[in-house]
Order: structure tokens, then C-alpha cells, then sequence
């Protein structure tokens, strides 16, 4: 069981403790910080985080790029959770991510790694 992120700040239940999530919501929330996290921020597992702010819409190849990052970013993941599309929008890139039964589009923008995301 993990802590409940929502905007990446740890969610309160009303007695002040921390939630906790589990099943295919944890192995969502898993998939979305390993998308928003720069790879190579964490010392000790420099593998962990996407590239995904690093494509630039535009050049004839981006959306091909930005599905590899996306596909290298969750490979850990497999078979369970998986990219199954991406797209541009304004903000950034757009990654609709399948995880178990649920699913979640997840905005990762080229400023910063944020927790912005749309939840669907």
C-alpha cells in the first residue's frame, strides 16, 4: 500500500492521517510519477522518471518520440500498465496511460515535472 498523491502533495483522510491507495490505483499513481519525474533526477535509480519533457512539438518525428519515452518511462510497468497514446496539447504532452482496469491521461509539461495531470 502506498500514500495518496493528488497534485504531488500527500491527501489527508478527515482524522489527519495520510490515505493510502492500493490495487490499480497505486500501480496508476506509480505509472504518473514515473512519467512526471526527469529521468536521471534520482541518484540511486537514475533509470526512474520519463524524457518526456524533453521532446519539442514540431519536428516530423515528435509524437514517435514522445510515445518511446512514454513506452521507456513504464516498460518496469509491463504487462500492467502501459502507454496506449500520446498527443500535444498546449501545456505539453499528453500520455493516456492504462493501469490495470483504470485509465488516466497525464499532462507532462517541458517547463518542469509537475502534477499537473486530467484526470478521465
Amino acid at each position: 500500500m502506498e500514500q495518496k498523491l493528488e497534485n504531488g502533495d500527500y491527501l489527508l483522510a478527515p482524522n489527519g492521517l495520510a490515505q493510502s491507495v492500493s490495487g490499480d490505483a497505486a500501480l496508476l499513481q506509480h505509472a504518473q510519477n514515473r512519467l512526471l519525474a526527469r529521468r536521471g533526477q534520482f541518484v540511486y535509480n537514475p533509470q526512474f522518471g520519463s524524457r518526456l519533457h524533453l521532446v519539442r512539438q514540431g519536428s516530423p518525428a515528435a509524437l514517435q518520440q514522445a510515445m518511446r519515452f512514454a513506452q521507456e518511462a513504464l516498460a518496469p510497468l509491463l504487462p500492467r500498465a502501459f502507454a496506449a497514446a500520446v498527443r500535444f496539447g498546449a501545456a505539453g504532452v499528453f500520455v493516456r496511460v492504462h493501469a490495470g482496469n483504470l485509465e488516466k491521461e497525464v499532462l507532462v509539461t517541458a517547463e518542469e515535472s509537475g502534477y499537473e495531470d486530467d484526470s478521465v
